[in-house]
C-alpha cells in the first residue's frame, strides 16, 4: 500500500510502490486516511485517486490497482489496513516524520520510508541488514529473506561489537540464526562485522550504504522510548533525516510482524 497524503513528493512512493508491487506480485493499493472529513471530502479523494490509476494503467497495465479510504489519521488506520485489506507493507515519503513513526510504533507491517525516485534507488538489488543484539532482528531478516528470494537481492549482515558476553551471545545467536536461514534459502550474502556497538550501528550501516551504493536499509525501529528520545528525537528519525534517497525500512518490534505469503 502507498500512504498518498497528496503532498508534492507522493508521486516518489507511488513510483516506489509499482515497483514493490512488481517484486512480489502484489497489487497495488493507493491509501488515505480521512482525519474527520465528510462523504464530500470521502467522494473527492476517492475521485482523484481512481484518476491516478487509471493514468497508471496506461504505463502498466499488468499490476493490479485499487484505492482505499479509511476514516482516522494513520495511527489509527494501520491496524485495518493490515487485518481487514491485507496489506503487506505500507510505502510512504520521509517527509512529516511524527505522525508517521507514531503510526509505526502500533503498526503490524513494515514502513517503506522513500526520498525521491532515481533508477539506482528503485532496483532493491543491494540489501544492508545490520544485527544487533535484540530478539526483533530475526523477525526482521525475514523480509531481507524475501528481497533475497523474490528480487534476486544480494544482502550485507552487518554485525554489532559487544563487549558484555551476555549482549555478544545475543548477536552471535541472532548472526546463526540469520546465516542458516539464508543459506536454506540460497539467498546470496556475506557476512561482516563492525566494532560498533549496537546502538551505534545503524549509524555505521546508513555509512557504508551511502558508501558502496546499497538501495535498501533494513532496521527495527525503536521499542522502548525514552524521556531523551522525546526530548532529541528517535534515531530511525535521525537515520531516516540522513537517508536521502536510500530507502529504509522499518520494522516495529513491538507487534507480531505480518508473514508475507508466496
Amino acid at each position: 500500500m502507498v500512504h498518498c497524503d497528496f503532498s508534492e513528493s507522493m508521486n516518489d512512493a507511488i513510483v516506489h510502490g509499482l515497483r514493490i508491487a512488481g517484486i512480489f506480485r502484489k497489487e497495488l493499493c493507493l491509501f488515505h486516511p480521512l482525519q474527520e472529513k465528510g462523504k464530500a471530502d470521502k467522494l473527492a479523494v476517492q475521485k482523484v485517486l481512481t484518476t491516478i490509476i487509471h493514468r497508471l494503467k496506461k504505463d502498466v497495465s499488468t499490476t493490479p490497482m485499487s484505492s482505499l479510504t479509511l476514516k482516522g489519521d494513520l495511527a489509527n488506520c494501520i491496524d485495518r489496513v493490515a487485518e481487514q485489506y491485507d496489506g503487506v507493507m505500507l510505502v510512504l515519503t520521509s517527509e512529516k516524520l511524527k505522525a508517521k513513526l507514531q503510526a509505526l510504533q502500533v503498526s503490524q507491517i513494515p514502513f517503506l520510508f522513500v526520498k525521491g525516485h532515481t533508477p539506482e534507488s528503485l532496483r532493491y538489488k543491494k540489501v544492508m541488514l545490520p544485527v544487533d543484539l535484540r530478539k526483533v532482528m530475526k523477525d526482521t531478516s525475514l523480509w531481507a529473506s524475501y528481497f533475497g528470494r523474490f528480487n534476486q537481492a544480494d544482502v550485507t549482515i552487518l554485525g554489532a561489537t559487544e563487549k558484555p558476553k551476555d549482549h555478544a551471545k545475543m548477536i552471535g545467536k541472532n548472526l546463526k540464526f540469520i546465516t542458516q536461514l539464508f543459506t536454506k534459502l540460497l539467498i546470496d550474502f556475506q557476512q561482516t562485522s563492525t566494532p560498533k556497538n549496537s546502538f551505534g550501528l545503524p549509524h555505521r550501516a546508513l555509512e557504508q550504504c551511502h558508501k558502496e551504493k546499497y538501495d535498501l536499509l533494513i532496521m527495527p525501529s525503536s521499542k522502548n522510548i525514552s524521556l531523551i528520545d522525546l526530548l532529541i528525537g528517535l534515531p530511525e528519525t535521525k537515520i531516516l533525516k540522513k537517508a536521502g534517497h536510500l530507502p529504509v525500512l522499518c520494522i516495529n518490534p513491538k507487534r507480531d510482524m505480518y508473514i508475507l505469503c508466496d
